[in-house]
């Protein structure tokens, strides 16, 4: 329903150095962007810290680009805002070694567990927007008004945020750890960046969607 949080996908950040590492780049920059530790990107890439925080909330950004703000609630969009940097935070992932092709890419093995939490809730969420359904339905068979269809939209959102968020308070679970690689490469100025869609990969790798999942159940 919601994707989840990826690290610079609207734009490559790259970076100039003499000696290029191509592992401590990648966990440098996941770091940053996933986990918002600043430390070592700056030192790699030369940005100032606050360059190198804004990385993360663009990302949050990003997510919360996702979510329809016509039925969000300021309160709501924060809230969801704080369980998503959260979330980001807490993922899980080890990088691995790093092999040099002919053209002067580098292949960087990343180990990866994802998060569960949205696969966990899936059902009880259907469940509470299923009993929200079932009393609007009454009340309006007794003669109450029918909400409008923004307003429901707002409530099933907030349904959802609650089940989420309750969910996480008592501990994240973590899925079978999937091996991917990413391509770090070199663009026509010479700057260094991971290629895009291993970021869009890794993306939907670290917490787990119930999109396809749900798809092939319905097929």
């Amino acid at each position: 329903m919601v994707a989840i949080i990826v690290a610079a996908t609207a734009t490559m950040i790259y970076c100039y150095i003499n000696r290029f590492d191509p592992q401590e780049y990648v966990q440098a920059f996941l770091d940053v962007s996933y986990k918002q530790k600043t430390e070592s990107y700056i030192k790699q890439t030369g940005i100032s810290e606050k360059e190198a925080k804004q990385v993360f909330e663009d990302n949050l950004a990003y997510t919360m680009e996702k979510f329809p703000e016509h039925v969000m609630t300021d309160e709501m969009t924060e809230e969801y805002r704080e369980l998503f940097a959260d979330l980001a935070k807490k993922t899980s992932y080890t990088v691995g070694e790093a092999t040099r092709e002919e053209n002067g890419t580098y292949q960087v093995v990343l180990t990866v567990k994802p998060i569960t939490l949205l696969k966990d809730t899936y059902a009880e969420f259907q469940e509470k927007a299923q009993e929200y359904a079932t009393k609007v339905s009454n009340d309006v068979m007794n003669g109450q008004a029918m909400p409008e269809e923004t307003q429901m939209q707002t409530e099933i959102y907030q349904i959802y945020y609650e089940v989420l968020s309750q969910a996480a308070e008592k501990g994240l679970k973590y899925g079978k750890p999937n091996q991917i690689v990413l391509h770090v490469e070199k663009d026509k100025e010479g700057k260094y960046g991971i290629r895009k869609a291993d970021l869009q990969n890794l993306d939907h790798l670290l917490i787990e969607s119930v999109g396809e999942e749900q798809e092939e159940e319905n097929s």
